[in-house]
């Protein structure tokens, strides 16, 4: 094989080795981490990515939600009625339109679920406490151009 050829099955994709190896080894591990979340808080895939948009950012309407988790309406809306069902969410009024509701997350959502994310978040904040300066830019760096690759991919 010449310096030329590419060193995947297309152009452009990443030649064997351990950062992508350990991307691999992390994107598995954070995809298990979902799902024991999920099953903890007894909430499906689509619900988990509801209640994180709604921790993360707050409350939202059922249209904000379904556009910004890129789906339709009538799916957001059965999410939202299992996940209200479930007790981990209400509907509130809309403060300023009459035609709208806001879904909040249930007081105790957010507690619950850090209590299972807080060993990741020690974790991690070990590791960087650990690192140089110049390795946590590094990694930062590192990091960013990954996110921004996804965003390329998915067109955000």
């Amino acid at each position: 094989m010449t310096a030329n050829q590419p060193t995947g099955p297309q152009s452009g994709a990443p030649a064997e080795g351990p950062i992508r190896d350990q991307l691999r080894n992390l994107t598995r591990r954070q995809q298990r981490f979902e799902r024991y979340l999920g099953r903890q808080m007894h909430v499906d895939p689509a619900g988990l990515a509801v209640m994180d948009r709604l921790v993360s950012a707050g409350s939202a309407t059922p249209s904000e939600l379904a556009r910004e988790l890129s789906t339709s309406t009538a799916a957001m809306t059965l999410v939202i009625d299992r996940l209200a069902d479930g007790g981990h969410v209400s509907r509130q009024p809309h403060p300023s339109d009459r035609r709208k509701v806001l879904v909040t997350p249930a007081q105790q959502w957010e507690e619950a679920a850090f209590a299972h994310v807080e060993p990741l978040v020690a974790g991690i904040g070990e590791i960087t406490e650990s690192m140089t300066p110049e390795e946590q830019a590094t990694v930062a760096a590192f990091l960013e151009r990954a996110v921004a690759v996804y965003d390329r991919a998915t067109k955000v």
